[in-house]
Formats: structure tokens, sequence, C-alpha cells
């Protein structure tokens, strides 16, 4: 009985709404998109804003290591060697760009686009799962 609960727990968890939660506050996701498209921009000039502490610290990459460059690749037209340097680019590009979305439709539109994406994160666990494959 005891791991029936603790499996229905774990599901629950992978279920939660996170992405669409975040997105709900206008102001949060609007801080993600500025920083976001800061960093790329900075990128794009060849500006490094953004050293990775884990990795300076330890000598070991992180899940996120390589993916400004990949992101950047992507960017340039570079399909292949974005996924060859890091297999999240892609989704990590259309997050930020459907935060920006959501940061400038107007309300309405962007409360039925938010209900939607909860409803879809609670139904297949997306972004559980999305970070789970990062972390592997």
């Amino acid at each position: 009985m005891a791991s029936t609960a603790a499996g229905n727990a774990f599901g629950r968890v992978l279920h939660e709404p996170a992405f669409s939660d975040l997105l709900s506050d206008r102001r949060s996701a609007a801080i993600i998109v500025g920083a976001g498209a800061l960093h790329v921009c900075a990128s794009l000039i060849g500006i490094n804003l953004w050293s990775c502490p884990f990795r300076a610290a330890t000598g070991i990459p992180c899940p996120g290591c390589f993916l400004t460059t990949a992101i950047l690749d992507f960017l340039h037209g570079k399909f292949s060697a974005s996924i060859e340097t890091h297999a999240f680019a892609p989704i990590f590009l259309a997050a930020l760009a459907f935060t920006g979305i959501t940061v400038f439709l107007p309300e309405e539109h962007r409360q039925r686009l938010l209900s939607a994406l909860r409803n879809y994160e609670v139904q297949t666990g997306m972004t559980a799962w999305v970070l789970i494959g990062l972390m592997l």
C-alpha cells in the first residue's frame, strides 16, 4: 500500500502545471523573457554574460552547459550542430518564444492560452518530463 501511495504522489508531482503557473504572473514572465533575450543577444555579439558556476567549481559540465552555444548555432541555421551540442536548444527557444507571446497577448487571449497549457501539463506531465530529460 505504501508504494502505491508513493507512486500516486510521484504521479501527481509529475503532472503539476509548473510552466503555466510560472507564466500566469505576467511580470515574472516578462523578466524571464527579458533576461533570456538579453543573454542571447549579448552572446550573438560575443559578450559572455554568464559562466556556469557549477562547472567553474567542479570542472564538470552541468545539464545546461553549452546550451547558449547550441542556441546560437540554431539561430545561425546550423540545426544539426545545435542538436549535437545540446538537444534541448530548440525546446528552450520555443519556451522562451512562448513565454514572450504570453507576455504580450491581450489578457483574454492570454488566459485562454494559459488554461490550455495548464490542461496539457496536467494531462501529460510535459514540464516534468522535459526537466527529467534535461537532467539525464
